[in-house]
């Protein structure tokens, strides 16, 4: 699968990664569910935990921002990607 760069992609790369392995093991919708938020929780986490110590609020901000905008797409345009069992 041929995957589109995305802003920031590397700052997220273990969630991101995470999330994947996630969507190979697939099951329900309701599996699915859990795995796009966990993406979500993940992502706002490491924003948080990077830039919570340091004077960057703006750019704390604009990661979570960029987090919840992932999590839309993945919930939009996942689907096709996830591998739903039964």
């Amino acid at each position: 699968m041929r995957h589109i760069p995305v802003p920031h992609g590397r700052f997220f790369r273990e969630e991101c990664n995470l999330h994947d392995v996630r969507y190979n093991i697939g099951g329900g919708k309701k599996e699915r569910q859990v795995a796009d938020a966990e993406l979500f929780e993940g992502m706002v986490n490491h924003s948080i935990s990077y830039f919570g110590g340091r004077n960057m609020v703006g750019s704390q901000y604009w990661f979570i921002c960029l987090a919840y905008l992932y999590y839309l797409a993945v919930r939009i345009f996942g689907g096709q990607h996830f591998n739903f069992k039964g």
